[in-house]
Formats: C-alpha cells, sequence, structure tokens
C-alpha cells in the first residue's frame, strides 16, 4: 500500500512541476534545516511569490506532498487521500493561479538511497547543505556516510545551479568544487560570501534577553540583524543560509535585510519561553543529535542568571545513532559537568550514559536525575525550581521533551502555539 501511495503521490508531484516549472530551492544537513528553509523563505518573498510547507514534508511522502502545495499528510484516513488527490488532479486540469515561483523544500535522508529517490522527484537549481554532524547513524553508519548522502544534492545540480554550503563544517567545506554548480559559501570564515560578526546576546533595558543580534557581512556591505526569541548560533546559521539564497538568486541587500527582519525561527529550537516561579525555559525540543545538544549546552552555559539561581539542562535520549550511542551520550555528558551546568535531568534508557558521563567528568551525583519518560521530568524538578533559574530541555523526536516544557511553561495554554508536536499524530 506504501509503495503505491508513493508511486501516485512521485507522478503528481512531477506532473504538477512540469506544468507550472517553479524554481526550487533544496535543503538538506544533518540541523537547521526547517530553520534554514523558513530564512530562506524570508528571504525570498521579498520579490517572489513562495512556496514552502507548514511543517517538516521533507521525506518521500512529504516532499511530493510539499510540491503539490499540501500542508500535512493523509495519516490512515483514506478520505484525507483522496482529497489529496483531487486537489492535485485539479490544478493540473484548471491553472492553479496562484501556485508559486519558487519552491523551498526540505530533503530529509536517514539511509542510504533516500536522496536518490527525493532527486528522481524534483532536482533543485539551489541546494544548501546547513551541516553535516553524527545524525541517522544508525543506518548510515559513519559521519562519511552522512556527509555522502547528504552531498548527493550538491552534486546533482546542474552547471547554471548554485550550491550553498555552510563552510564551518568541514565535510561541507569539503564540497567546495565538486560538482558543476556555482557555490556561495556562508559561515565564519574570512573566505566566506556570506559572514556572521559580533554575535551576541541582545538583551533590553531590563536586562531580558530577547533574541541573538550580529554583523551580516555579504559581499562587502555589513548589516545588523537581530533574530527575536531565540538563542544560540544555529538562528545566526539559519539566517546566513537566507541570505546566502537571496544573493544567489540576485536579491539585493535591502530585500535580504528586510527578509531576515521578518524571519521567525521555528518552535522548538532554542526558543525562549516564560517558565513557572520568574524561571526561563530555552526550548530545543524539536530533535536532538551529539553537535545539537553541544551547541545547545553552550547557549545554556552563555545565558544570563541571577545572583542564586541555578541552570538546568534536561535532556532525553539522542536516537538512531547506532553503536556509538553509549560513547556520544557519556561525551555529552562530560559537556555538561565541563560547562558547570549545576543541575542535569536526564529521560529515557539511552540517556543513561548522560548521567554517567556527567559524573564521571566532576558532576555531583545528588545534583542528578534520571526518569524513564518525559511525563515524568517536568514534575521532578516543578518544586525545586528557583526564580530567575534557566532550564534547557532537548531530546530527539521520539522522546517527545516538549511534554516537559508543557508542564513547565507559564502559559501551558499557549502551547499549541508555541511548541512542537501539538497536532496529530503526536496528540
Amino acid at each position: 500500500m506504501k509503495f503505491l501511495l508513493k508511486l501516485i503521490l512521485k507522478l503528481l508531484a512531477k506532473a504538477t512541476l512540469a506544468k507550472y516549472c517553479p524554481r526550487i530551492v533544496g535543503i538538506t544537513g544533518s540541523v537547521g534545516k526547517t530553520g534554514s528553509r523558513l530564512a530562506v523563505a524570508a528571504v525570498l518573498r521579498q520579490r517572489f511569490s513562495v512556496g514552502e510547507p507548514a511543517k517538516n514534508l521533507n521525506n518521500e511522502i512529504g516532499l511530493p506532498l510539499a510540491i503539490l502545495g499540501e500542508q500535512d499528510s493523509g495519516y490512515r484516513s483514506l478520505v484525507a487521500w483522496l482529497g489529496i488527490f483531487v486537489r492535485a488532479f485539479k490544478q493540473l486540469i484548471v491553472k492553479n493561479s496562484t501556485y508559486p515561483e519558487i519552491l523551498v523544500l526540505e530533503y530529509g535522508v536517514d539511509r542510504p538511497g533516500d536522496m536518490d529517490y527525493l532527486l528522481s522527484v524534483a532536482r533543485p537549481e539551489v541546494a544548501v547543505l546547513t551541516a553535516v554532524s553524527p545524525t541517522h547513524l544508525e543506518f548510515l553508519q559513519t559521519v562519511e556516510g552522512v556527509a555522502r548522502e547528504k552531498g548527493k544534492l550538491v552534486l546533482a545540480l546542474p552547471a547554471t545551479g548554485t550550491a550553498v554550503l555552510n563552510v564551518d563544517y568541514p565535510q561541507v567545506a569539503a564540497l567546495v568544487g565538486k560538482g558543476a554548480a556555482k557555490v556561495l559559501r556562508y559561515g565564519s570564515d574570512n573566505m566566506a560570501n556570506v559572514r556572521a560578526q559580533g554575535v551576541s546576546l541582545s538583551q533590553d533595558a531590563s536586562g531580558a534577553v530577547q533574541g541573538v543580534s550580529f554583523r551580516l557581512s555579504i559581499e562587502g556591505s555589513t548589516v545588523p540583524v537581530l533574530v527575536r526569541g531565540t538563542i544560540g548560533t544555529p538562528a545566526v546559521s539559519m539566517a546566513m543560509a537566507g541570505a546566502a539564497v537571496g544573493l544567489a538568486l540576485g536579491l539585493s541587500v535591502l530585500e535580504v535585510t528586510r527578509g531576515l527582519a521578518a524571519f521567525v525561527p521555528p518552535p522548538g529550537r532554542l526558543s525562549l519561553i516564560e517558565g513557572v516561579h520568574g524561571t526561563t525555559i530555552i526550548d530545543d525540543t524539536y530533535n536532538s543529535s551529539p553537535e545539537a545538544v553541544r551547541v545547545a549546552l553552550l547557549a545554556l552555559g552563555d545565558m544570563p542568571c541571577p545572583v542564586g539561581a541555578r541552570r538546568w539542562a534536561v535532556l532525553g535520549d539522542m536516537l538512531e545513532l547506532g553503536k556509538e550511542s553509549e560513547v556520544l551520550h557519556r561525551a555529552v555528558g562530560e559537556e555538561v559537568a565541563k560547562l558547570k551546568i549545576d543541575y542535569l535531568v536526564t529521560v529515557g534508557e539511552q540517556s543513561r550514559d548522560i548521567a554517567r558521563g556527567a559524573i564521571a567528568a566532576g558532576l555531583s551525583e545528588q545534583n542528578t536525575w534520571h526518569v524513564p519518560e518525559s511525563s515524568q521530568a517536568g514534575k521532578t524538578i516543578l518544586e525545586s525550581l528557583l526564580s530567575g533559574d534557566v532550564v534547557l530541555v532537548k531530546g530527539s523526536q521520539g522522546v517527545l521533551c516538549e511534554r516537559v516544557v508543557k508542564d513547565l511553561m507559564a502559559a501551558p495554554r499557549r502551547a499549541g502555539e508555541l511548541l512542537v508536536r501539538q497536532s496529530k499524530p503526536w496528540v
């Protein structure tokens, strides 16, 4: 049944692309795909009509749905799938005057051959590679395997295309000069076409953190950028990706700047949320991997705390790491201890190794808790929180650590607006 569904969706998507001929920007990477997609779309909307999915439709089912202009899957409902097919056939027969000029699509892969299939559906004109780090090792085995599979998006570009590469990652920088397409670099490297400098937390007059600010250098021009509601370097990388794609497609510096001013990072990516008892939550619950946890812990360490307040790290399992899982979880624990984070709460079976690594590296066992499920974590620490405490919450998608954030946020009624996975099939 799944094979038939995939085939129908692929044929409909390819027919739709043939009819409307949109330009395609494809985005892949170990981290930052969705945020970069939103930044790219915000920039390109300054000149073009842009289509991009509201959800992470980036696999063999999701990518065709995004091309068709659908915002959700039909899940297990035959009626919903029939509705999707009818709408797709209708816009093949009757011209859809609102079909976008540019599609910004995510290409998600977790095993060998995934990228080949997605490319057989749609080949981009511009390809963004955000990062290569230890993710999906269960099937891709090594970081080199991750780089090889994700790098296919760049190597598939035509000579008239543009590869937009985050050269802060060595495996991404190694693709410079490979393939037929022109290359635009972004990152902190002095040779990058788009660079960020002076990255810092932005605080208002009362000292409250309002976001991350930096100076963006675009081919000789420098402009200030503030990304609100989030912290850490990931949002900076997302903004640079958006600027680089804008540059690739001929937008002016003014258009890029206006687009980035409208950019709002997606929920669950180092988002700042008001917590109970005057606390601050850093919600990074969308997903997790060793590199993403390291960046999140650095962001937690950089957050200002009032005198007497503490920093908490609530860390769930990092899934799909294969045989490297224990070593990588222990390394995260060592990072927690090194950064002198006050309290550690681990969630799930594999995260026990985070606690073991932290304790072995010097974190007091009395400052460490473990719970088997996310539904227990918030309740475990709720009464221990003090005003001014900062709580980082992070875990892989399957651990559902957004439940922890909901238990700790000051306004849980806003969960549907602020948190990830607040619709079916998750709730």
